[in-house]
């Protein structure tokens, strides 16, 4: 879907956007998503995007390893300029304000690349379906949220990878 940067009235443009997306690159586009983006252009070639994007895609607890929903719903505000906007160097350090732009080639863009950008940023690091989660057990590998296994805890030590070193300093 991409937009013609010619074809952008002085106005600006706005999108409606419902649709899916391959957020996690999986060959499958599974996570929907809304938004509404409003597309304007600030002169030379330079374009302001903003609006709001919601979805919801699943993600994997980093603790128990459950799939669960995220709810995500962000604000996005980006500029953009052309690449030549940066000058004809072959390196081109940034500066000030080219840190918080993207840059495009040709006389096209592609705002889903920005919507898709932007729900990444926002997925956290160590995603948790409960901030109490209790993961799972390090000797049997069940599930501590539904039941409790009656493994011994300090059994782990026994088999870790360092415990041999655990003695080295004993003597």
């Amino acid at each position: 879907m991409a937009i013609k940067i010619n074809d952008i009235p002085p106005e600006g443009l706005t999108l409606e956007l419902a649709r899916k997306l391959d957020l996690f690159d999986t060959g499958t586009a599974s996570t929907a998503f809304t938004t509404v983006l409003s597309i304007r252009p600030a002169g030379g070639g330079h374009l302001h995007i903003s609006g709001r994007v919601q979805a919801a895609p699943q993600l994997e607890c980093s603790r128990c390893l459950k799939s669960f929903a995220y709810s995500i719903d962000t604000a996005l505000n980006i500029d953009v300029a052309p690449v030549s906007a940066m000058g004809t160097a072959p390196e081109h350090e940034l500066v000030g304000g080219e840190l918080d732009m993207e840059f495009y080639q040709g006389e096209e863009i592609e705002p889903l690349d920005y919507v898709k950008e932007q729900l990444l940023i926002s997925i956290p690091m160590v995603p948790l379906h409960s901030p109490d989660c209790k993961g799972l057990c390090p000797v049997c590998g069940t599930d501590l949220n539904s039941t409790d296994c009656g493994c011994r805890k300090d059994k782990r030590d026994e088999f870790g990878a360092f415990s041999v070193l655990k003695d080295l300093f004993k003597k």
